[in-house]
Protein backbone atom coordinates (compact mmCIF):
# COMPACT_ATOMS: atom_id res chain seq x y z
CA UNK A 1 0.00 0.00 0.00
CA UNK A 2 1.34 3.56 -0.84
CA UNK A 3 2.41 6.06 1.79
CA UNK A 4 -0.36 8.54 0.10
CA UNK A 5 -2.88 6.22 0.09
CA UNK A 6 -4.51 7.59 3.67
CA UNK A 7 -3.88 11.51 2.84
CA UNK A 8 -6.13 13.59 0.55
CA UNK A 9 -5.73 16.41 -1.42
CA UNK A 10 -4.87 18.69 1.28
CA UNK A 11 -2.27 17.09 2.36
CA UNK A 12 -0.39 16.31 -0.88
CA UNK A 13 -0.42 20.34 -1.71
CA UNK A 14 0.63 20.84 1.56
CA UNK A 15 3.82 18.80 1.36
CA UNK A 16 4.29 20.26 -2.35
CA UNK A 17 4.63 23.68 -0.11
CA UNK A 18 7.04 22.06 2.32
CA UNK A 19 8.91 21.03 -0.59
CA UNK A 20 9.19 24.09 -2.43
CA UNK A 21 10.13 25.99 0.56
CA UNK A 22 12.76 23.30 1.67
CA UNK A 23 14.17 23.78 -2.38
CA UNK A 24 14.44 27.74 -1.90
CA UNK A 25 16.35 27.19 1.17
CA UNK A 26 18.96 24.34 -0.27
CA UNK A 27 19.49 27.31 -3.26
CA UNK A 28 20.17 29.37 -0.53
CA UNK A 29 22.55 27.13 1.10
CA UNK A 30 24.44 25.28 -1.22
CA UNK A 31 27.38 26.25 -2.50
CA UNK A 32 26.95 27.07 -6.01
CA UNK A 33 28.45 23.93 -8.52
CA UNK A 34 28.36 21.38 -5.75
CA UNK A 35 28.61 17.97 -6.81
CA UNK A 36 27.43 14.67 -5.47
CA UNK A 37 30.64 12.96 -7.46
CA UNK A 38 34.26 14.41 -7.20
CA UNK A 39 37.28 12.27 -7.33
CA UNK A 40 41.03 13.77 -6.89
CA UNK A 41 42.05 11.18 -9.55
CA UNK A 42 45.29 11.23 -11.85
CA UNK A 43 47.41 9.02 -14.30
CA UNK A 44 50.59 7.89 -14.39
CA UNK A 45 52.01 6.46 -17.40
CA UNK A 46 54.89 5.12 -17.48
CA UNK A 47 57.23 3.96 -19.98
CA UNK A 48 60.90 2.43 -19.21
CA UNK A 49 63.97 2.84 -21.35
CA UNK A 50 67.61 1.64 -21.18
CA UNK A 51 68.60 5.30 -20.19
CA UNK A 52 65.65 7.22 -19.51
CA UNK A 53 61.44 6.92 -18.10
CA UNK A 54 59.18 8.52 -19.71
CA UNK A 55 56.02 9.92 -18.06
CA UNK A 56 52.62 11.04 -18.51
CA UNK A 57 51.77 12.32 -16.07
CA UNK A 58 47.99 13.43 -15.91
CA UNK A 59 46.07 15.57 -13.49
CA UNK A 60 41.99 16.66 -13.14
CA UNK A 61 42.06 20.34 -14.43
CA UNK A 62 39.85 21.33 -11.26
CA UNK A 63 42.53 19.86 -9.17
CA UNK A 64 45.39 21.38 -10.97
CA UNK A 65 43.56 25.17 -11.03
CA UNK A 66 43.17 24.55 -7.47
CA UNK A 67 46.68 23.70 -6.62
CA UNK A 68 48.27 26.06 -8.35
CA UNK A 69 45.42 29.08 -8.69
CA UNK A 70 45.76 29.30 -12.65
CA UNK A 71 42.09 30.55 -12.97
CA UNK A 72 42.87 34.00 -14.13
CA UNK A 73 40.06 35.38 -14.78
CA UNK A 74 37.71 32.94 -12.19
CA UNK A 75 35.55 31.68 -14.99
CA UNK A 76 36.03 28.37 -13.09
CA UNK A 77 37.54 27.08 -16.38
CA UNK A 78 41.32 26.67 -17.79
CA UNK A 79 41.86 28.42 -20.74
CA UNK A 80 44.68 27.33 -23.07
CA UNK A 81 46.33 31.17 -22.25
CA UNK A 82 46.00 30.20 -18.44
CA UNK A 83 47.58 27.23 -19.04
CA UNK A 84 50.40 28.71 -21.38
CA UNK A 85 51.45 31.14 -18.43
CA UNK A 86 51.55 28.55 -15.75
CA UNK A 87 54.62 26.58 -17.29
CA UNK A 88 57.17 27.84 -14.39
CA UNK A 89 54.83 26.96 -12.03
CA UNK A 90 53.94 23.78 -13.58
CA UNK A 91 57.25 23.40 -13.47
CA UNK A 92 58.01 23.85 -10.01
CA UNK A 93 55.15 21.30 -9.36
CA UNK A 94 56.40 18.65 -10.99
CA UNK A 95 60.07 19.11 -9.57
CA UNK A 96 58.29 19.15 -5.61
CA UNK A 97 55.73 16.00 -6.32
CA UNK A 98 57.89 13.72 -8.30
CA UNK A 99 61.19 11.94 -8.06
CA UNK A 100 63.26 9.99 -10.29
CA UNK A 101 66.18 8.10 -9.99
CA UNK A 102 68.40 5.60 -11.45
CA UNK A 103 70.60 3.38 -9.90
CA UNK A 104 70.27 6.22 -7.22
CA UNK A 105 71.04 9.38 -9.42
CA UNK A 106 68.42 11.75 -9.51
CA UNK A 107 66.82 12.72 -13.00
CA UNK A 108 65.55 16.09 -13.87
CA UNK A 109 62.49 16.35 -15.36
CA UNK A 110 62.31 17.63 -19.17
CA UNK A 111 58.42 18.81 -19.98
CA UNK A 112 58.06 17.93 -23.75
CA UNK A 113 54.64 19.22 -23.58
CA UNK A 114 52.02 20.21 -21.80
CA UNK A 115 48.07 19.81 -22.92
CA UNK A 116 44.41 19.74 -22.02
CA UNK A 117 42.77 16.16 -22.81
CA UNK A 118 39.92 14.34 -21.70
CA UNK A 119 40.28 11.23 -19.79
CA UNK A 120 38.10 8.76 -17.98
CA UNK A 121 35.02 11.57 -19.96
CA UNK A 122 36.97 14.38 -17.44
CA UNK A 123 38.68 17.27 -18.53
CA UNK A 124 42.65 16.60 -17.46
CA UNK A 125 46.12 17.93 -17.98
CA UNK A 126 48.48 16.02 -19.60
CA UNK A 127 52.48 16.34 -18.79
CA UNK A 128 54.75 14.74 -21.08
CA UNK A 129 57.89 14.01 -19.10
CA UNK A 130 61.20 12.70 -19.88
CA UNK A 131 63.83 11.51 -16.96
CA UNK A 132 66.59 11.09 -18.99
CA UNK A 133 70.50 9.56 -17.64
CA UNK A 134 74.00 9.24 -18.98
CA UNK A 135 74.21 4.92 -18.95
CA UNK A 136 72.03 2.61 -18.75
CA UNK A 137 69.64 2.04 -15.90
CA UNK A 138 69.52 -1.51 -13.55
CA UNK A 139 66.94 0.37 -11.32
CA UNK A 140 64.42 2.91 -11.49
CA UNK A 141 62.79 4.58 -8.54
CA UNK A 142 59.56 6.63 -8.44
CA UNK A 143 58.35 8.68 -5.31
CA UNK A 144 54.68 10.35 -5.94
CA UNK A 145 53.99 13.05 -3.84
CA UNK A 146 51.36 15.07 -5.26
CA UNK A 147 48.80 16.97 -3.03
CA UNK A 148 50.04 15.07 0.03
CA UNK A 149 50.71 18.33 2.10
CA UNK A 150 47.62 18.79 3.28
CA UNK A 151 45.67 19.76 0.18
CA UNK A 152 44.13 16.69 -0.82
CA UNK A 153 45.29 13.00 1.60
CA UNK A 154 42.81 11.51 -0.97
CA UNK A 155 44.55 12.04 -4.45
CA UNK A 156 45.49 8.62 -6.62
CA UNK A 157 47.19 8.23 -9.76
CA UNK A 158 46.66 5.10 -11.53
CA UNK A 159 49.96 3.74 -12.50
CA UNK A 160 50.51 1.73 -15.71
CA UNK A 161 54.36 0.71 -16.48
CA UNK A 162 55.37 -0.78 -19.37
CA UNK A 163 58.36 -2.94 -19.57
CA UNK A 164 59.09 -4.37 -22.61
CA UNK A 165 56.08 -6.55 -23.26
CA UNK A 166 54.90 -6.55 -20.22
CA UNK A 167 51.97 -4.12 -18.56
CA UNK A 168 51.46 -3.51 -15.13
CA UNK A 169 49.22 -1.53 -13.24
CA UNK A 170 49.36 0.25 -9.31
CA UNK A 171 47.57 2.18 -7.48
CA UNK A 172 49.86 5.11 -6.16
CA UNK A 173 48.63 7.40 -2.82
CA UNK A 174 49.74 8.38 0.37
CA UNK A 175 50.04 5.09 1.29
CA UNK A 176 52.01 3.17 -1.40
CA UNK A 177 53.96 6.47 -2.92
CA UNK A 178 56.88 4.90 -4.18
CA UNK A 179 57.71 2.36 -7.18
CA UNK A 180 60.78 0.28 -7.45
CA UNK A 181 61.13 -0.25 -11.24
CA UNK A 182 63.74 -3.10 -13.11
CA UNK A 183 65.46 -1.67 -15.68
CA UNK A 184 64.60 -2.27 -19.21
CA UNK A 185 67.48 -4.72 -19.79
CA UNK A 186 66.62 -6.53 -16.53
CA UNK A 187 64.86 -9.75 -16.49
CA UNK A 188 61.08 -8.95 -15.01
CA UNK A 189 60.09 -11.39 -12.22
CA UNK A 190 56.54 -11.30 -10.75
CA UNK A 191 56.24 -10.64 -7.23
CA UNK A 192 60.07 -10.11 -6.95
CA UNK A 193 61.28 -7.56 -4.20
CA UNK A 194 63.65 -4.58 -5.15
CA UNK A 195 67.07 -3.98 -3.17
CA UNK A 196 66.29 -0.76 -1.06
CA UNK A 197 67.83 2.33 -2.42
CA UNK A 198 68.36 5.52 -0.81
CA UNK A 199 64.87 7.71 -0.20
CA UNK A 200 64.29 11.24 -0.90
CA UNK A 201 61.52 12.76 0.99
CA UNK A 202 59.40 15.37 -0.19
CA UNK A 203 58.71 18.52 1.24
CA UNK A 204 56.09 17.31 4.49
CA UNK A 205 55.73 13.89 3.39
CA UNK A 206 57.30 10.74 4.43
CA UNK A 207 56.50 7.77 2.15
CA UNK A 208 54.22 5.07 4.24
CA UNK A 209 55.25 1.97 1.76
CA UNK A 210 56.86 1.13 -1.60
CA UNK A 211 55.69 -0.98 -3.78
CA UNK A 212 57.44 -3.04 -6.48
CA UNK A 213 55.86 -2.94 -10.58
CA UNK A 214 54.46 -6.53 -9.17
CA UNK A 215 51.98 -5.20 -6.73
CA UNK A 216 51.35 -8.44 -4.44
CA UNK A 217 47.39 -9.52 -5.46
CA UNK A 218 46.25 -9.07 -1.85
CA UNK A 219 47.16 -5.30 -1.52
CA UNK A 220 45.33 -4.87 -5.36
CA UNK A 221 42.42 -6.40 -3.86
CA UNK A 222 42.64 -4.24 -0.93
CA UNK A 223 42.96 -1.32 -2.69
CA UNK A 224 40.47 -1.46 -5.47
CA UNK A 225 37.59 -3.03 -2.34
CA UNK A 226 38.38 0.12 -0.38
CA UNK A 227 38.02 2.35 -3.08
CA UNK A 228 34.60 0.74 -4.17
CA UNK A 229 33.66 1.83 -0.52
CA UNK A 230 35.30 5.37 -0.45
CA UNK A 231 33.58 5.74 -3.97
CA UNK A 232 30.23 4.61 -2.90
CA UNK A 233 29.75 6.45 0.56
CA UNK A 234 31.13 9.85 -1.56
CA UNK A 235 28.56 9.58 -3.96
CA UNK A 236 25.28 10.98 -1.98
CA UNK A 237 23.20 10.48 -4.96
CA UNK A 238 23.72 6.68 -5.11
CA UNK A 239 22.80 6.66 -0.93
CA UNK A 240 20.30 8.51 -1.37
CA UNK A 241 18.91 6.47 -4.47
CA UNK A 242 19.40 3.32 -2.19
CA UNK A 243 17.53 5.00 0.86
CA UNK A 244 14.98 6.09 -1.15
CA UNK A 245 13.98 2.39 -1.79
CA UNK A 246 14.42 0.89 0.93
CA UNK A 247 13.04 3.90 3.49
CA UNK A 248 9.59 2.96 2.28
CA UNK A 249 9.52 -0.77 2.53
CA UNK A 250 8.56 -2.70 5.42
CA UNK A 251 8.81 -6.31 3.83
CA UNK A 252 12.46 -7.95 3.81
CA UNK A 253 12.14 -9.98 0.64
CA UNK A 254 11.14 -6.46 -1.42
CA UNK A 255 14.05 -5.20 0.18
CA UNK A 256 16.60 -7.70 -0.74
CA UNK A 257 14.98 -8.03 -4.43
CA UNK A 258 15.72 -3.96 -4.88
CA UNK A 259 18.77 -3.76 -3.88
CA UNK A 260 19.76 -7.58 -5.93
CA UNK A 261 17.99 -5.45 -9.02
CA UNK A 262 20.26 -2.55 -8.87
CA UNK A 263 23.38 -4.74 -8.08
CA UNK A 264 22.60 -6.31 -11.14
CA UNK A 265 21.93 -3.47 -13.16
CA UNK A 266 24.72 -1.20 -11.96
CA UNK A 267 27.36 -4.35 -12.03
CA UNK A 268 26.61 -4.89 -15.78
CA UNK A 269 27.63 -1.39 -17.03
CA UNK A 270 30.25 -0.45 -14.12
CA UNK A 271 32.33 -4.07 -16.54
CA UNK A 272 31.00 -2.76 -19.43
CA UNK A 273 31.75 0.88 -19.32
CA UNK A 274 35.50 0.05 -17.32
CA UNK A 275 36.35 -2.40 -19.89
CA UNK A 276 35.23 0.78 -22.61
CA UNK A 277 32.59 -1.73 -24.35
CA UNK A 278 29.76 0.56 -23.51
CA UNK A 279 29.86 4.35 -22.62
CA UNK A 280 27.58 6.82 -21.90
CA UNK A 281 28.49 10.62 -21.55
CA UNK A 282 28.25 12.01 -17.50
CA UNK A 283 26.45 14.77 -19.96
CA UNK A 284 23.98 12.29 -19.60
CA UNK A 285 24.99 9.78 -17.09
CA UNK A 286 24.98 12.48 -13.79
CA UNK A 287 21.54 14.07 -14.45
CA UNK A 288 19.65 10.60 -15.37
CA UNK A 289 20.76 9.58 -11.47
CA UNK A 290 19.27 12.71 -10.61
CA UNK A 291 16.20 11.90 -12.28
CA UNK A 292 16.04 7.97 -10.89
CA UNK A 293 16.21 9.50 -6.79
CA UNK A 294 13.33 11.86 -8.16
CA UNK A 295 11.33 9.12 -9.70
CA UNK A 296 11.82 6.87 -6.39
CA UNK A 297 10.55 9.65 -3.93
CA UNK A 298 7.55 10.57 -5.98
CA UNK A 299 6.71 6.51 -6.35
CA UNK A 300 6.93 6.52 -2.47
CA UNK A 301 4.55 9.05 -2.61
CA UNK A 302 2.10 7.71 -4.90
CA UNK A 303 2.70 10.40 -7.60
CA UNK A 304 3.48 8.36 -10.03
CA UNK A 305 1.69 7.23 -13.09
CA UNK A 306 1.29 3.47 -13.44
CA UNK A 307 3.65 1.92 -15.71
CA UNK A 308 3.89 -1.55 -17.57
CA UNK A 309 7.32 -2.44 -15.32
CA UNK A 310 6.97 -3.40 -11.71
CA UNK A 311 9.51 -1.68 -9.14
CA UNK A 312 11.90 -4.33 -9.17
CA UNK A 313 12.15 -3.98 -12.79
CA UNK A 314 12.31 -0.22 -12.90
CA UNK A 315 15.13 -0.29 -10.31
CA UNK A 316 17.63 -2.60 -12.41
CA UNK A 317 17.26 -0.27 -15.36
CA UNK A 318 18.36 2.68 -12.91
CA UNK A 319 21.17 0.88 -11.30
CA UNK A 320 22.37 0.50 -15.21
CA UNK A 321 22.52 4.02 -15.27
CA UNK A 322 24.62 4.32 -11.61
CA UNK A 323 26.92 1.79 -13.18
CA UNK A 324 28.34 4.10 -15.56
CA UNK A 325 28.68 6.52 -12.69
CA UNK A 326 30.41 4.11 -10.74
CA UNK A 327 32.73 3.36 -13.66
CA UNK A 328 34.14 6.77 -14.09
CA UNK A 329 36.96 6.38 -11.58
CA UNK A 330 37.93 3.27 -13.72
CA UNK A 331 37.83 3.89 -16.91
CA UNK A 332 40.96 4.44 -18.80
CA UNK A 333 43.17 2.46 -15.72
CA UNK A 334 42.99 -0.71 -16.74
CA UNK A 335 45.48 -2.44 -18.40
CA UNK A 336 47.07 -6.01 -18.29
CA UNK A 337 45.58 -7.86 -14.49
CA UNK A 338 41.99 -6.33 -15.40
CA UNK A 339 39.80 -9.13 -13.40
CA UNK A 340 41.10 -8.74 -9.87
CA UNK A 341 41.04 -4.56 -9.44
CA UNK A 342 37.59 -4.63 -11.77
CA UNK A 343 36.27 -7.89 -9.11
CA UNK A 344 37.66 -5.89 -6.14
CA UNK A 345 36.46 -2.20 -7.21
CA UNK A 346 32.86 -3.74 -7.36
CA UNK A 347 33.16 -5.93 -4.32
CA UNK A 348 33.82 -2.34 -2.38
CA UNK A 349 30.56 -0.68 -4.12
CA UNK A 350 28.85 -3.63 -2.59
CA UNK A 351 29.91 -3.69 0.46
CA UNK A 352 29.68 0.06 0.66
CA UNK A 353 26.04 -0.12 -0.06
CA UNK A 354 25.21 -3.06 2.25
CA UNK A 355 26.88 -0.89 5.29
CA UNK A 356 24.12 1.91 4.11
CA UNK A 357 20.98 -0.68 4.03
CA UNK A 358 22.22 -2.55 7.35
CA UNK A 359 22.12 1.57 9.10
CA UNK A 360 19.23 2.39 7.74
CA UNK A 361 17.45 -0.86 8.26
CA UNK A 362 18.15 -0.19 11.60
CA UNK A 363 17.26 3.21 12.33
CA UNK A 364 14.13 2.41 10.15
CA UNK A 365 13.77 -0.66 12.69
CA UNK A 366 14.29 1.12 16.10
CA UNK A 367 12.56 4.48 14.58
CA UNK A 368 8.99 2.55 13.94
CA UNK A 369 9.13 0.08 17.21
CA UNK A 370 9.63 3.52 19.17
CA UNK A 371 7.19 5.54 17.55
CA UNK A 372 5.11 3.87 15.50
CA UNK A 373 1.88 6.35 14.82
CA UNK A 374 4.58 8.74 13.85
CA UNK A 375 6.35 6.49 11.63
CA UNK A 376 3.62 6.89 8.93
CA UNK A 377 3.71 10.49 8.99
CA UNK A 378 7.41 10.66 8.96
CA UNK A 379 7.85 8.51 6.11
CA UNK A 380 6.32 10.72 3.09
CA UNK A 381 8.51 13.93 4.74
CA UNK A 382 11.49 12.06 4.30
CA UNK A 383 10.62 10.32 0.46
CA UNK A 384 9.91 14.23 -0.24
CA UNK A 385 13.17 15.12 0.97
CA UNK A 386 14.77 12.55 -1.05
CA UNK A 387 13.10 13.69 -3.47
CA UNK A 388 14.04 17.30 -3.42
CA UNK A 389 17.96 16.76 -3.39
CA UNK A 390 17.23 14.89 -6.94
CA UNK A 391 15.33 17.59 -8.41
CA UNK A 392 18.06 20.14 -7.20
CA UNK A 393 20.86 18.34 -8.28
CA UNK A 394 18.86 17.45 -11.66
CA UNK A 395 18.82 20.99 -12.35
CA UNK A 396 22.42 21.87 -10.65
CA UNK A 397 23.53 19.39 -13.49
CA UNK A 398 21.46 20.31 -16.54
CA UNK A 399 22.44 23.53 -16.23
CA UNK A 400 26.01 23.22 -15.08
CA UNK A 401 26.69 21.78 -18.66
Amino acid sequence: MMLANRYGPIYRRGLAAVVLLLAMGLGLFLPPGAEAHFTFTGYSDITVKEQELQYLLSFGEHDLMEALKLDQDGDGKLSEQELSDASESLKAFVNDGLIVTGDGKVGQAAIKQVKKTLRAKMPMVELDLVYAFPGKVERFQVQYGFFYNGTNSDHRSFATILLGGQTVTQVLNQNNAILQIQGSSQTQESGQAGAAEEKTSFKGVQPASQGTASNPWYLTLMEYVRMGMEHIWGGADHLLFVAGLIVATRNRKEVVRLITAFTVGHSVTLVLAALELASLSPILVEPLIALSIVYVAMENLNWTRKIPMNRTTLTALFGLVHGFGFAEILQGTLAGHIALPLFSFNLGVELGQLAVVAIVLSLLWVFHRSLKKAYDRWLPGASGLIGLFGVFWFIERVFSI
